[in-house]
């Protein structure tokens, strides 16, 4: 590939900062990249079945250089990997032919060319090749493909009903991050139970999934802010008023039921704001808070799928450079243009002012954020939300009379079942903050933990850390183009209008699709 166009793609991945979800596919020649820590892990059996399938080793360097061996091996510290091959610079050109010896803690991402992944080994794989031939909702609409992080499930009154989504901006071991949700439910002393599902074409590596509880007193809701804050509040009061483009649009908003507010996106400009202006009671002698309920619509996820498409087949070099930590968000880019919720206050000019942002990722679960505002005074508090049209699912809105922070309690899964039976390897696994556990298409672990004796009712916090790998897709490579990802970099506001009439087409279609095609291993 041309230095010219790594640098398009390297500008793109700048771009979009890679914070986005998604469910996607790289080439025909199906390749799978292993991470060091994993490669590190494989028994001998294992080692000598890679070696045997893929002779060939292409190892991604830190510093941008790449290896490729005819024939390797790894010393019986698992410290070094050792063979004879070439020697790439930044430019792809050969520097040297020989045997060398590289050291694991410089190599970012290892590349094999393997044509199937046994199930023996599957648990390394973190990237490869697959068609969405078998999904009739893919094929259908490719970039409608379901994706996600783990998703959590807690038991309902006659079915499972999704709460979570782990950790949904981290798609390399270099972005693995810790990811607190509001499940927005209260439970009882006694076991409580999560269901952890892999439903995409994805790798899932999971570091820990915890809970945060914290005891509840009479009618008091406890909220956490976006710094990592836990606050007790009282009187979530409804909106008085809220009006949207489309008018009055509060029976969406005052109830966390599901019903949700969102629009289409615009057919000219992927960028185009939309206002929702909301007033609510207000008592002047209490702090207050904003409580937003919300999730994104698939355009984020749309525009992600497409990023993929242009890079085409060298989707594989930019997560080795996401491991190398070359890759770094710029103003004025993609993600930017798009933006989260932006809510805004009156200052005392009567000019409206964003005070706060609310930007977590993630299609498939709603999650509860509390925006705190301070002491307000009169009887009425007005904020307006500044969002991008077709950007947003609003569930639920309320003002909050807070009463102070509070520490939860944390507590580690104290049972883990899979396909029936107890597992305590998993379990070990996700109490142990070195480990991960790795999960595959259609695995699904049910996490038990204890609530301690001595409160009413608890309120219920989900604390996920890891990160999850993509699967590209074949059927995405007739869009590579080099010129179009320079167009995202270098004219981003006219790549988003460009792009609108195509996603247009396919808005409508989106949501439906994208459920349809949950992956669900059958037993």
């Amino acid at each position: 590939m041309p230095h010219s166009q790594r640098l398009f793609l390297l500008f793109l991945m700048l771009m979009i900062g890679f914070n986005l979800p998604s469910c996607s596919r790289l080439s025909d020649v199906r390749r799978n990249l292993h991470t060091v820590e994993n490669f590190q892990k494989m028994d001998r059996a294992t080692s000598d079945q890679v070696k045997k399938d893929s002779p060939y080793l292409k190892a991604h360097m830190r510093n941008g250089n790449i290896y490729i061996f005819k024939g390797w091996s790894v010393d019986s510290t698992r410290q070094f990997l050792q063979g004879a091959g070439w020697q790439y610079n930044l430019q792809r050109d050969v520097r040297r032919e020989g045997r060398f010896e590289l050291a694991m803690d410089s190599v970012a991402l290892l590349e094999t060319n393997q044509l199937e992944v046994s199930p023996s080994f599957a648990f390394m794989t973190v990237l490869t090749g697959i068609s969405v031939g078998g999904t009739i909702a893919c094929i259908s609409n490719p970039k409608a493909c379901f994706g996600s992080c783990p998703t959590f499930y807690t038991t309902g009154h006659d079915s499972l009903q999704l709460r979570a989504e782990g950790f949904s901006s981290s798609i390399s071991p270099s972005l693995e991050a810790t990811d607190v949700d509001a499940l927005f439910i209260t439970a009882d002393p006694g076991k409580f139970e999560i269901e952890m599902r892999n439903e995409a074409q994805e790798t899932h590596v999971v570091r820990q999934a915890n809970l945060l509880v914290v005891p509840r007193r009479g009618n008091e809701r406890i909220l956490a802010d976006t710094q990592g804050r836990f606050w007790s509040a009282q009187r979530l009061s409804p909106p008085l008023t809220a009006s949207a483009p489309e008018g009055d649009c509060r029976n969406l908003l005052s109830l966390a039921d599901g019903k949700e507010r969102f629009s289409p996106a615009d057919s000219t400009d992927l960028s185009a704001k939309e206002f929702i202006e909301l007033e609510f009671n207000n008592n002047p002698q209490a702090e207050c808070g904003l409580v937003i309920g919300c999730r994104q619509t698939l355009l984020p996820t749309y525009l992600l799928y497409q990023a993929f498409a242009y890079m085409g087949r060298h989707a594989g070099y930019w997560l080795a450079e996401i491991e190398r930590q070359n890759l770094r968000n710029q103003e004025n880019s993609v993600q930017e243009l798009i933006g989260g919720i932006e809510v805004q206050m009156l200052d005392n000019h009567g000019r409206w002012q964003t005070i706060s942002e609310i930007n977590e990722h993630g299609p498939l679960a709603v999650d509860f954020h509390l925006l705190p505002l301070g002491r307000q005074e009169g009887e009425r508090v007005k904020v307006r939300l500044r969002q991008t049209k077709g950007n947003w699912r609003i569930d639920y809105t309320a003002l909050a009379e807070m009463n102070g922070t509070v520490q939860p309690v944390r507590l580690q899964p104290e049972l883990v079942i899979n396909q029936g039976r107890p597992d305590e390897t998993a379990r070990r696994v996700l109490c142990d903050t070195v480990q991960a556990l790795t999960t595959l298409p259609g695995d699904t672990y049910t996490l038990v933990y204890n609530l301690p004796e001595g409160g009413s009712e608890y309120e219920v916090f989900l604390e996920s850390r890891g990160y999850y790998l993509e699967w590209m897709r074949l059927e995405w490579q007739a869009e590579e183009s080099a010129d179009l990802l320079a167009e995202f970099f270098a004219r981003p506001e006219q790549a988003l209008k460009r792009m609108a009439p195509e996603f247009k087409k396919v808005e409508n279609q989106m949501e439906r699709n994208f459920w349809g095609s949950r992956y669900a291993k059958p037993y």
